[in-house]
């Protein structure tokens, strides 16, 4: 999820680090409320607010490991940013300068 190494003050809540959320991959079970069928194992990419708790705000499920790490890899450098007042960085970083700013900042990097 990333190092609690700074607390952030942004729009009246507390943050963790500079990105307003947070992805994880995940193995997650779906079952469904209107038919009987069995539950099915699938993969998720799940988007946490970046506050102390890490809520979930949305999930994305996928048929495999290597398409929910595909999306996770094309979404995680959009994430907005506190110092760029809550917007995307523009223009978007490659995965590797995103993950070049993680590792300087003293973040985890996605999968």
């Amino acid at each position: 999820m990333g190092l609690m190494t700074t607390t952030i003050y942004f729009d009246g809540r507390e943050y963790c680090d500079d990105r307003l959320f947070v992805l994880e991959l995940a193995r997650v079970t779906t079952r469904s409320t209107t038919r009987a069928d069995a539950p099915t194992e699938r993969w998720a990419v799940i988007t946490r607010r970046n506050v102390p708790g890490f809520p979930p705000l949305c999930s994305d499920d996928f048929e495999s490991r290597e398409k929910a790490i595909e999306y996770l890899n094309g979404v995680a450098p959009q994430t907005p940013r506190i110092t760029l007042g809550g917007r995307s960085p523009n223009p978007v970083p490659s995965l590797s300068e995103f993950k070049a700013w993680l590792a300087a900042s003293g973040l985890d990097s996605p999968a």
